[in-house]
């Protein structure tokens, strides 16, 4: 059974500072610290030290904060040293570790002993835009209601000026739609219709008149039109893409499939404006698969997404979806949480 490490504190030392004091000037109140004495860790290119955490009693927890600025499920170990140099760690300078959950589990060693100490990741959230339309209502009816805790959004996977989303758009046609910031002062709009299945517009950034309110004047399009591609099954949903700094915003209709060798041909997905999940019920053989989209009008992009192992389970780069095992499967697809991107493949029966 793990157990606290307590013999590899030390005592006598403050938390902050590490400043070396005779026995006339120590403080009023000496506290303990962690084993660990340094702990730096690299998170997509840029170096993290991890950080003690206090708990409410002001005593040290047994988890240390490791505050980021773009979060990721992995890091390499920069530096480590630790309080006690007769102690070991399951982990040396040069590794790669995994965190799941936002959690990281570090393992001290001495002798029989053993204890626990975990690495929290903690980051901003990406930065992200609203999505507004005409038929956004508020409480009074007013439309082009910006509603935070509902609005749908578009957001910078990079912590960028880049912004992308998929925005339902199944309820509604011919609505003006726009993009409005997140802290709702400003907003970005273009006087003009949408012309088939993508098109691209040099949006107009507007200062707020205060309030919830975002009345754009465009673009406007007939949202859920197939574009007459029977292919496309489940129209309504679109892929914006948007520069903050060119104030260019990209639009393309998505229609999802499955294909790949798991799959006997490409399959359309059916998408389900209650939940924002598309889903899929089939047949799989031994083999693989990636999810793509088909194309609503001539040049159209192709999206393909396969499997990633960072905070967003799917991406452009990822790798082909393992199946192992032939059978009947539910495939869904979750691009409601920009940018992060899920999925999941189940077995039925």
């Amino acid at each position: 059974m793990k157990k606290n490490i307590f013999l590899f504190w030390v005592l006598l030392s403050t938390l902050v500072g590490g400043v070396s004091c005779s026995s006339e000037e120590l403080p009023a109140n000496p506290t303990i610290v962690s084993p660990v004495s340094s702990l730096v860790l690299s998170v997509e290119g840029m170096d993290y030290v991890a950080v003690p955490r206090l708990k409410e009693d002001k005593t040290l927890d047994n988890v240390l904060t490791l505050e980021v600025r773009k979060a990721s499920t992995k890091a390499v170990v920069k530096s480590i040293v630790l309080a006690d140099a007769s102690a070991e760690a399951n982990v040396a300078v040069g590794d790669e570790v995994t965190f799941t959950g936002n959690r990281w589990e570090l393992v001290l060693k001495r002798g029989m002993e053993t204890g626990s100490y975990f690495v929290e990741m903690v980051y901003n959230e990406p930065p992200f835009m609203y999505f507004v339309k005409t038929g956004d209502y508020g409480p009074e009816g007013e439309r082009y209601y910006v509603n935070p805790d509902k609005s749908q959004k578009i957001a910078s996977i990079n912590y960028d000026t880049k912004f992308e989303g998929y925005i339902d758009l199944t309820g509604t046609n011919w609505d003006n739609i726009g993009l409005v910031a997140s802290d709702l002062s400003s907003y970005y709009d273009f006087s003009g219709g949408a012309d088939g299945s993508s098109c691209s517009f040099e949006m107009v950034k507007k200062e707020s008149a205060g309030g919830n309110v975002f009345a754009c004047d465009g673009p406007w399009g007939n949202w859920t039109s197939n574009n007459g591609t029977p292919e496309i099954t489940s129209p309504g949903v679109w892929k914006i893409n948007f520069d903050a700094a060119t104030q260019v915003m990209t639009l393309l209709h998505t229609q999802w499939a499955v294909t790949g060798s798991a799959i006997s041909s490409l399959k359309a997905m059916t998408y389900s404006s209650e939940t924002r999940l598309w889903s899929l019920d089939t047949d799989l053989s031994p083999g693989t698969l990636k999810f793509t989209t088909i194309a609503g009008g001539y040049g159209d992009p192709i999206i393909v997404y396969g499997a990633s192992e960072g905070l967003s389970k799917l991406s452009e780069e990822g790798t082909d979806i393992e199946i192992g095992t032939a059978g009947n499967y539910t495939i869904t697809l979750n691009l409601s949480q920009p940018p992060y991107y899920d999925y999941s493949i189940k077995k039925n029966g």
